[in-house]
Parts: C-alpha cells; sequence; structure tokens
C-alpha cells in the first residue's frame, strides 16, 4: 500500500508539473487574427506657409500631400503595412514659427519633414537639419544645399532656380522669331527681395542678357508690397516687351494690377507662384496670357497617369471640388518619391530602427522614380540633391485654366562645376 500510495502521488505531481508547463507555452494566434493586430504608424512632418503670404500655394501643397497620404493608407495599405500620419504645423512664413515647429518635429522624432516654402528659415532649418539627422524636402534651396560637398539633409523637389532663366531665354527666343520683327528684343526682371535670392538670379539674368546682347532692366520686389509703380515705371522707360516675375503670390498680384493701371502689356512670364489658384482669385482676366513655369503638371494633364489616379480619387473623396492647382499635384508626386524612400529605408533597417539618417541614406538611392507615370522622375544622389531636373510651362486661359506652353517637359542641362556653389554667385 504504501508504494502504491508513492505512484499515486508521483503521478499526481508530473500531472500538475506537466499542466502548469503546458499553461507557460504561449498559444499560437490564427494567421488571419495575427494580421490584424495594427503595426505602429510614420509620422512624417509638413511645415509651411499656410496663412502667410505664400499661403494658396502651400496650402494647396499640403492638400495634396495628405490626399497622397490617404492613397497610401486606404489603397495601398500602408508603407509595408504601416499606416502614415502628418503632423502638419503653419508657420506663417516667419522664421521663429518655422524654428519653433521644426523643434517640435523633432522631438516627435519624424523621420523627414516636407516644406514647399521655406524662404526666410532655410538657413535656420538646414542648420537645424544637421544637427538633429532629419531630411528637409523642400521646394527649393541654395546651390550648396542643391550640391552638397559632405552628408547633407537638405533634399529638394526641383532644379535650381538658375536654370528656369535659360529656359525663359529659349522661349523669348524661338517668340521672337515667330513675330518677325527684326533686331533684339527688350527683357525685364523682377526678383523677389529677399535673402541672397535677388542676387544670385540677377546674376544669372545678367549674364544671360550679356551674352545674348539684349537691353534688360532688372528690379526687385519685397515678399508682401503696397506698391510696385517705380518698378513698372522702370520697365515701361526701356520699353520692355519681355517681363519675367519671380516673386511671392501677394507680389505678383500687385503685379498684374498695377501693369494693367499702367495700361503696360509686355508678355509676361512667372515663377511658380504666378501659376497659384490665388491669383486667379484676386486678378481674374488680368492673368490671361501669362506664361508660368511650374515645377510638375498640371491637373488637365489627364493624359498623365498620376493626374488621372488624382481625378480619380478627388471624385471620389472631394465630389464638390472639381479643379486642384498645380502644387496639389505636384505634392502628389512628391509624396510618392518620399513613400518609396521611407518603404527602402524600413527595409533596409526595419521599422523599429526607422530615423533621418536611414532616411537620408535611401533617399540618395532614388533614381528616376517616376511615380505612376508622372512624366519625370526623381534622382537623389549624395552630390545632387535637386531631386527634379526640368519642368514645364503653362498659360492661363480665358476660362481660368492653365494649359500647356509647351507640352513637354523642359530638362535643363546640369550647371558647370564651378557654378554649383553659393561662393561662386555671390563673390
Amino acid at each position: 500500500m504504501t508504494i502504491k500510495r508513492h505512484a499515486l502521488v508521483l503521478l499526481s505531481l508530473v500531472v500538475l508539473l506537466l499542466s502548469i508547463c503546458l499553461a507557460c507555452v504561449p498559444k499560437e494566434v490564427p494567421t488571419d487574427e495575427a494580421e490584424q493586430i495594427p503595426k505602429g504608424k510614420i509620422v512624417i512632418g509638413i511645415l509651411d506657409d499656410l496663412s502667410g503670404p505664400t499661403a494658396g500655394t502651400c496650402t494647396a501643397y499640403k492638400d495634396g500631400l495628405e490626399a497622397c497620404i490617404r492613397y497610401i493608407n486606404e489603397e495601398q495599405g500602408g508603407i509595408s503595412g504601416h499606416q502614415v500620419e502628418a503632423i502638419v504645423i503653419d508657420t506663417k512664413m516667419d522664421a521663429k514659427l518655422a524654428v519653433g515647429g521644426w523643434a517640435r518635429l523633432s522631438d516627435e522624432g519624424v523621420p523627414v519633414v516636407m516644406s514647399l516654402i521655406t524662404a526666410a528659415a532655410a538657413p535656420v532649418l538646414d542648420a537645424s537639419a544637421q544637427r538633429d539627422h532629419i531630411p528637409v524636402l523642400a521646394g527649393a534651396g541654395s546651390m550648396n544645399q542643391l550640391f552638397p560637398k559632405e552628408p547633407s539633409f537638405w533634399f529638394c523637389t526641383a532644379p535650381e532656380v538658375v536654370s528656369t532663366y535659360d529656359s525663359v531665354v529659349r522661349m523669348i527666343e524661338s517668340d521672337w522669331a515667330e513675330r518677325g520683327i527684326g533686331g533684339n528684343p527688350k527683357v525685364g526682371f523682377d526678383f523677389v527681395s529677399l535673402g541672397t535670392a535677388a542676387k544670385i538670379w540677377g546674376k544669372r539674368a545678367k549674364m544671360l542678357m550679356v551674352d545674348k546682347g539684349w537691353e534688360y532692366t532688372i528690379t526687385r520686389t519685397s515678399v508682401g508690397p503696397a506698391d510696385v509703380t517705380t518698378q513698372v515705371l522702370q520697365m515701361k522707360e526701356l520699353g520692355v516687351e519681355y517681363i519675367f516675375i519671380a516673386c511671392t503670390e501677394a507680389a505678383n498680384v500687385v503685379w498684374l494690377k498695377e501693369l494693367d493701371r499702367q495700361n503696360f502689356r509686355p508678355t509676361i512670364f512667372g515663377s511658380t507662384n504666378m501659376a497659384s489658384q490665388e491669383i486667379w482669385h484676386a486678378c481674374g482676366k488680368l492673368a490671361v496670357g501669362a506664361i508660368c513655369y511650374v515645377g510638375g503638371a498640371q491637373w488637365t494633364d489627364t493624359d498623365l497617369p498620376m493626374v488621372r489616379l488624382c481625378h480619380d480619387l478627388n471624385a471620389k473623396w472631394s465630389p464638390e471640388v472639381d479643379w486642384r492647382p498645380a502644387h496639389y499635384v505636384r505634392s502628389f508626386a512628391d509624396m510618392l518619391a518620399v513613400t518609396e524612400a521611407l518603404r527602402r529605408a524600413v527595409e533596409n533597417v526595419g521599422y523599429e530602427s526607422l530615423n533621418g539618417i536611414a532616411m537620408r541614406e535611401a533617399m540618395e538611392t532614388v533614381r528616376d522614380y517616376d511615380p505612376i507615370g508622372y512624366g519625370i522622375g526623381y534622382t537623389w544622389t549624395p552630390n545632387d540633391h535637386q531631386g527634379i531636373h526640368g519642368g514645364r510651362w503653362y498659360t492661363w486661359t480665358e476660362d481660368g485654366v492653365m494649359v500647356p506652353y509647351m507640352r513637354e517637359w523642359d530638362v535643363f542641362e546640369p550647371l558647370p562645376e564651378e557654378q554649383r556653389s553659393d561662393a561662386y554667385w555671390l563673390k
């Protein structure tokens, strides 16, 4: 009996220990249930002027980014399964607000910050990006930012601005030849008086005019001018046939109204801000015929697959909106390119290790990435952070719609090596 009792006790202990061990083994989650466990979000920053002098352009850009993020989340299942979220901060084109906004985004640990108009805050944000190791994807940059000599966290979505003026000259030359007037055209340039922009752009304009042997004049306009009477009078005194205006939206409105007031009708070429929807809202038919440089495609370019996608999504999500400005389309493409870089970064280092350094390294591997048939590819290399190497030209119609002035992308020639630094342009 004693042996039998001991055996029963031992058997009971074995059963008890086995039950405890089995209870400690984690249960296998069914495959379909495991797939439903949400992954962590990828949070990016949007830092732009949403209520200042360039609000129309920047708000359209922000709207396009948000639409693309929704497309990535709802139609594509996120980035490697991770939903994307944006923290949006309004800088009002104020350097202090931009710096404060950057501090918040840096604290959040975002892997990339997107900003179309950085303007006066650019030098500070560049230093902040380098310090915090977070890439900035901006609409423009200095030569040193575009062509970095060492690892840089500043990236762009447009070619160097000075190449735009080469394109303007080519178009003026072609138009003048078509007119068959003979002689040479007289050309006026007006540049925004902000930082070193006017000095660099003015130098390029002078170089081109001297090379062509054309008469020219150059004026400057502040970010938000109340009046441009003096500048227009200077253009009239020379009798220019063409004016290229590279200013803010607010300045463009004042220019168009003053040209009309003085009954002065040269052919107008404008930078990207002349293509803003706000120009039409403020000036209406005064904008008709203005020819605008746009760093991307237009809403009416439905021959491009990516633009058709934007139309389809807009009809689904915002059927009450029947037209979107160019920067909406451009930012949709920019976000697709950023999404590709984020995907590569996650594949390279894993979601838990995703940070600005991994993002910069991934961005510098992007080559000729044409998002859904945009028409031109994005390329970033360690020594060339331009992103896009060309642009398109459009003109305002009587109906307030922009149609192509030239159908194809105007791909710009690379700058000579000695011109790829601020030192060359500022000496």
